[in-house]
């Protein structure tokens, strides 16, 4: 399922960019729905950070194997960028979630969309790049953020909205085995460019900038909910000592594999 919020500018120019460009057909008479193959595009009038109302639809539930949500991406440094990334919070719940809960990803989908959109964006203005987790909303269901930004101008930027949006409706699931990156800022730019170029996917990302909070619990739950995990690819000098000391001891303990670059 691809999520467009209408409370959202980028949110909605994607969307519409979908039912515009891709044939996509209503499902319902409610207008929110449309279908293109095994694609739902469902728009919501809330903005998706906070909307909690996903597993409670029954319609979701065993029918949706992965949610794609739509969203303008916010730089202070005003980084044009295009992004994908999980959903969760490390410690607080200021933009939505829950405080302390990581939701579950989808490392195969979302990866797959960050090397779609490297292929299939032709331009310069654009960086493409991870983001590390974090906000809302907590979703048991696998998903992941596509984001266009930072601006109007990019919002509506054709090259980007058809990098992204292609990206999203190509995607393939790959074999590759599925692992935490660990450590960087907070594109995580060591772990990007070793995806990019290794057959390896990515779930949960821990930036350094939050490791002054991170417990052996925030590593479980980064294993825990990315599937099948087989352990951590850890930027190493973008690692604080104690954080690797808490990888080594979950690695040990559960059998993972500890990739450093």
């Amino acid at each position: 399922m691809i999520v467009s919020s209408r409370s959202d500018e980028a949110s909605t120019s994607m969307g519409n960019f979908l039912l515009e460009n891709y044939n996509f057909k209503p499902s319902d008479g409610s207008g929110n729905d449309f279908m293109r193959g095994d694609f739902l595009l469902r728009f919501i009038d809330e903005r998706h950070l906070y909307y909690d109302r996903f597993e409670a639809d029954a319609d979701l539930i065993g029918n949706v194997g992965s949610i794609i949500v739509l969203s303008r991406h916010s730089s202070v440094a005003d980084i044009k960028s295009l992004t994908v990334h999980p959903t969760g919070n490390f410690d607080g719940a200021k933009l939505g979630g829950i405080p302390g809960k990581l939701s579950m990803t989808d490392p195969s989908g979302m990866t797959d969309a960050l090397r779609s959109i490297r292929k299939n964006y032709k331009g310069t203005d654009f960086e493409v790049t991870f983001e590390a987790t974090h906000h809302g909303p907590y979703l048991k269901i696998p998903h992941y953020y596509v984001e266009i930004g930072t601006t109007h101008n990019q919002w509506e930027n054709s090259e980007a909205l058809t990098a992204v949006c292609s990206s999203i409706l190509n995607r393939k699931e790959n074999g590759n085995r599925n692992y935490v990156g660990v450590g960087g800022g907070h594109y995580m730019p060591k772990i990007t460019k070793y995806v990019l170029e290794n057959d390896v996917n990515i779930g949960h990302m821990l930036p350094k900038y939050q490791h002054d909070i991170v417990t052996e619990g925030i590593v479980r739950q980064c294993v825990e909910m990315t599937p099948a995990c087989a352990g951590f690819i850890v930027d190493k000098k973008g690692t604080k000592s104690k954080v690797r000391d808490i990888l080594e001891k979950v690695s040990d303990e559960s059998g993972l594999q500890i990739i450093q670059i």
